[in-house]
């Protein structure tokens, strides 16, 4: 679908796809005068922060690094940290969640050739580097591994390093990447240690949190909270001028911070929950609300990216906003709640089932619709080809039309 939202303002994309794909990069390591740079971390208008690091290294002097700092342990070059203990028995339900996953939970250190903007222009180009997190899987069935991560960590890298629990170092391979759910697979040639998978259904607001990662550098970091909200929908949040997919993803105030991109958020019982993705924040840093891909979302798209190499999301076809109270007067519309159609995308379920600009989405499937933000939860949540009822008001008369979800096109 190609859903678009807006309020006042432009129509928005409801499939929320595009995401900014972020430079995360590990540069290669300059012998002499080398001046690390940490790059301020990349937010949008409702401050979503991406929370993956980026550090630029400088060779060759300091020209240009007055408005810089360097923040210990935030270079994705650390070296190889020592084994992880833990106790065989606990009492402490997050110790006993960390001692399960920790040994699933990898760092991966990533170079990008890109260029930092704000130097002398007789300046060479520098390449990018960072520090994220990432999650093995599954194992690939002759020696190696998967390891899911997110998109802005891995998705724009020239070489991927990653750093097991036992503090070995292994390069890795992209096997594909999805910037539509943030989500990115790659895969290193050892077996390392599964993690165990949790159900998106049964998570409940309230239950017990436990983020791993490498926030700034810090490999194997364990933060512990709550479920703060799940299936929130954040598709206004905007990155480097584009979209973020912020949508069905699950609400935590276990502390995330940049480096922790693709790491873990598991339960109780140490089982894959979430990939933890972005924070909302008006510093840079964790103020308690942190946002993780559901492992749903994460087994979808990872298997599709192992298949195949890319994912395919549900596609409606239409662009439209949400109807409140304000809207519907000035438009004089039957209802105050709604998702209102502004144009039909030709040749997609939406045209082909007879949807029309103006119409006002009320339900799909009987599950109501109140703004353009639950039309793109309730798509997301449903798979390519699968036949949806639409009930929608058409010169003030309640409506149904059946229709078939389609692909969105990469080109959305």
């Amino acid at each position: 679908m190609e859903e678009h939202e807006s309020g006042s303002a432009e129509p928005v994309s409801a499939d929320v796809a595009s995401a900014a794909p972020i430079a995360q990069p590990e540069a290669p390591m300059a012998p002499l005068p080398v001046a690390p740079v940490v790059a301020k971390p990349r937010r949008g208008m409702a401050g979503i922060v991406i929370a993956s690091t980026l550090v630029a290294v400088i060779a060759g002097g300091g020209a240009g690094l007055g408005a810089y700092y360097l923040a210990p342990g935030l270079l994705g070059t650390t070296t190889a940290s020592s084994e992880i203990q833990v106790k065989t028995s606990t009492d402490e339900a997050v110790v006993a969640a960390a001692a399960k996953a920790l040994p699933s939970v990898v760092n991966i250190d990533v170079t990008e050739d890109a260029a930092v903007t704000d130097l002398p222009q007789t300046h060479p180009t520098v390449p990018m580097m960072g520090s994220g997190s990432g999650v093995v899987y599954k194992t690939t069935g002759d020696g190696g591994s998967y390891i899911v991560t997110n998109d802005h960590v891995a998705g724009s890298a020239t070489r991927i390093v990653v750093t097991d629990a036992q503090g070995e170092r292994h390069d890795a391979e992209l096997v594909g990447t999805d910037p539509e759910s943030d989500i990115a697979v790659i895969r290193v040639d050892v077996e390392l240690p599964v993690i165990s998978l949790g159900s998106s259904e049964e998570v409940q607001v309230g239950q017990m949190a436990i983020a791993i990662g490498s926030p700034f550098g810090l490999q194997h970091s364990v933060t512990a909270g709550v479920i703060s909200a799940i299936h929130r929908s954040l598709p206004d949040s905007i990155s480097d001028g584009t979209r973020y997919p912020l949508v069905d993803v699950i609400q935590t105030d276990a502390s995330i911070n940049p480096g922790n991109s693709g790491g873990a958020l598991v339960d109780r019982t140490g089982k894959l929950i979430g990939i933890p993705t972005a924070i909302y924040s008006d510093s840079g840093g964790a103020d308690g609300v942190g946002f993780a891909v559901p492992v749903r979302t994460v087994l979808r798209v990872a298997d599709q990216l192992i298949a195949g190499g890319r994912a395919e999301h549900a596609f409606l076809g239409i662009v439209g906003q949400t109807v409140g109270e304000q809207l519907a007067q000035e438009k004089d519309l039957p209802v105050t709640e709604g998702a209102l159609v502004i144009e039909v995308t030709p040749d997609t379920g939406a045209d082909k089932a007879g949807l029309k600009p103006d119409d006002i989405i009320v339900k799909l499937d009987g599950e109501k619709i109140r703004s353009m933000d639950d039309l793109i939860l309730a798509v997301r949540r449903r798979s390519v080809g699968d036949e949806v009822t639409v009930t929608f008001y058409r010169d003030g008369k309640t409506n149904e039309l059946p229709m078939t979800l389609g692909v969105k096109p990469d080109t959305l």
